[in-house]
């Protein structure tokens, strides 16, 4: 494993350690909207600047993009980190284990290391480019179903009401009379590593944000994953809606028919 790996391995560790602390000691039943927003404020900012603080001890001439506390560095030509502590925050809103620390390092604006960890159940998945894909230090690989009929497929609802949207539940609605099975859970990041796992064959998801498509993109292409747009073409940008899955899959995903 690459030493970048390993270095955001542990931060991602003691952020996720201390996540599941704070989660355990809230009362979500007794507590009002405004506290929720405060807890979750506390926990994304808080955790974000301590995995960045526990970077720096070993990158100090890095820079740092978190998703809730923005870019942190100097220098244009150094590798920038992207940190983001929670991806689902309505999973973790709620108490529902299925989110994800999302840690990734793009080097002249390609990303070349990136770890999507679950903190509640310690899933661990990482890849280096042209290095492979791990789940727990363990070579994962996609699968090579090749009918939606034997496939459990992944998706993600889409927001908003716009024609966008509305393409993209129709999609969703085609594939449930054709998959063997849809599931929906939550984490965009982690749908697209259960995919890379083949806990999934494949995955539709909507409104992929950066922080997602950097990191989970690179652990699937490792992993030998095909991604697309909803149209089937290969340029990808958040918010993206995407087709994340073996190569004999792609075509009858993104069909329209």
């Amino acid at each position: 494993m690459q030493p970048m790996v390993n270095l955001a391995l542990r931060a991602a560790r003691n952020a996720g350690q201390d996540l599941v602390q704070r989660l355990d000691r809230f009362d979500s039943y007794q507590s009002t909207d405004q506290e929720k927003a405060k807890f979750i404020a506390d926990c994304t900012i808080g955790l974000e600047k301590s995995i960045i603080f526990d970077l720096k001890k070993s990158l100090p001439e890095h820079n740092f993009m978190g998703r809730e506390t923005g870019f942190n560095g100097e220098s244009n030509d150094q590798p920038v980190w992207q940190v983001c502590v929670i991806d689902d925050v309505s999973n973790f809103r709620l108490g529902i284990p299925s989110f994800a620390i999302i840690i990734s390092c793009q080097i002249k604006g390609k990303t070349e290391h990136a770890i999507v960890v679950n903190p509640i159940n310690n899933d661990e998945f990482s890849a280096s480019r042209g290095r492979g894909a791990q789940l727990t230090n363990r070579r994962i690989r996609c699968g090579n179903a090749n009918s939606l009929s034997d496939s459990i497929i992944g998706y993600t609802q889409p927001m908003g009401t716009n024609e966008t949207a509305f393409e993209q539940r129709q999609r969703i609605q085609r594939l449930m009379g054709r998959a063997y099975d849809l599931r929906n859970i939550g984490s965009n990041a982690l749908s697209i590593c259960y995919v890379a796992a083949n806990r999934f064959q494949g995955a539709l998801l909507s409104n992929v944000d950066e922080f997602s498509l950097n990191a989970a993109t690179l652990i699937a292409n490792e992993a030998g994953c095909l991604m697309a747009n909803a149209n089937g073409q290969p340029q990808l940008r958040a918010p993206a809606n995407l087709v994340v899955c073996n190569p004999r899959l792609l075509k009858a995903l993104v069909a329209r028919d």
